[in-house]
């Protein structure tokens, strides 16, 4: 019975930190007599390398068997892929190529790249093996010969991240992440990000770290990829479109606070203004793909509409005032 009412109890406090955080963003954007303004840290404050990759008209995407991708008029589908056995060796995928009435099955392994009727197709990463981060996925790029510099249209590897595509996209939704990572009040964010953009290019063969904003513990918003670019997952959707923002840390197991939600949703409210969505949509990671991203505690903010409150909130003020600060961030205290 004593556990019961402790469990009773925890979860009323976890419920009444949630209004909180929810009711104390709203007066706080309330009591702006203005556009909210953002002060936002410069992707150079925080990264010692700068993003790799190449300009090109294309699409990346991570496919499962039976999986298509479709790029102007070539599709290109997944049909089986194979684990090696044997050290040394590489996992193998079979596609099948359409081009109009041109059709073609290939086997391939992993890092395989070459050209097909007017596009290059690279095999970049092949996850056949359970435990893989991203099991039973593809990672397939396409694009058209004309747009790629030689060293790329003409590689029969699919190479490392200075290879990667860097596809231009048009924004018309906004999706909220977590880094599912533990993230306490005295850690430095951007140590973080440097080992994380690392780990992408090292790990996943990205050119930069997959989102396009984080936000700490305080508030504070830190550049990512160039948001002009589409980002990346480990999951099967599609992110071209999304403006993607993850705010540090896990939501599975701690609370979100006002200060953070008062900057995602100002920075969604200038997206909205910016690249003028209508009708507005905001998802969690969770919407698009098997995921429990960005955490119940931070989701429960857009399941319930308060997210949505706030982005109205801000818009109501006017357009958000983004601030680009191009010096390192002073260590600053990070709310509990």
């Amino acid at each position: 019975m004593r556990n019961i009412l402790l469990s009773l109890t925890l979860l009323a406090a976890s419920a009444v930190c949630m209004a909180n955080a929810g009711d104390d963003a709203l007066a706080s954007i309330a009591a702006s007599t203005g556009p909210l303004t953002v002060e936002i840290h410069r992707h150079s404050t925080w990264s010692e390398i700068a993003p790799k990759g190449v300009d090109a008209d294309g699409l990346r995407m991570n496919l499962a068997p039976k999986d298509s991708m479709k790029f102007r008029d070539v599709s290109v589908t997944v049909t089986t892929t194979t684990a090696s056995q044997k050290e040394g060796e590489r996992d193998t995928v079979t596609v099948v190529l359409t081009n109009g009435k041109t059709t073609e099955t290939r086997t391939l392994d992993e890092g395989a790249a070459f050209n097909w009727n007017g596009y290059h197709v690279a095999i970049v990463a092949i996850y056949a093996k359970r435990g893989d981060l991203g099991f039973g996925s593809t990672v397939v790029e396409v694009a058209t010969i004309e747009s790629l510099p030689k060293q790329v249209s003409e590689a029969t590897r699919a190479g490392g991240a200075e290879s990667r595509l860097r596809v231009k996209h048009t924004i018309d939704k906004l999706t909220l992440h977590h880094s599912a990572t533990n993230h306490l009040a005295n850690d430095d964010i951007t140590t973080k990000l440097r080992g994380m953009q690392l780990w992408g290019e090292s790990d996943r063969n990205w050119f930069d770290v997959p989102y396009h904003f984080f936000i700490d513990l305080d508030g504070g918003v830190y550049e990512a990829r160039d948001y002009h670019y589409v980002g990346d997952t480990n999951t099967r959707y599609d992110p071209r479109g999304h403006f993607l923002i993850n705010c540090f840390g896990n939501y599975s197991k701690v609370e979100p606070n006002a200060q953070q939600l008062v900057s995602i949703a100002a920075m969604m409210a200038w997206a909205a203004e910016e690249f003028k969505i209508d009708p507005l949509k905001i998802y969690g990671h969770r919407d698009l793909a098997d995921s429990s991203c960005p955490g119940e505690n931070l989701y429960r903010y857009i399941q319930d509409g308060t997210l949505r409150k706030l982005v109205d909130a801000a818009r109501a003020k006017g357009k958000p005032k983004l601030v680009w600060l191009d010096k390192k961030a002073a260590p600053s205290p990070h709310h509990p």
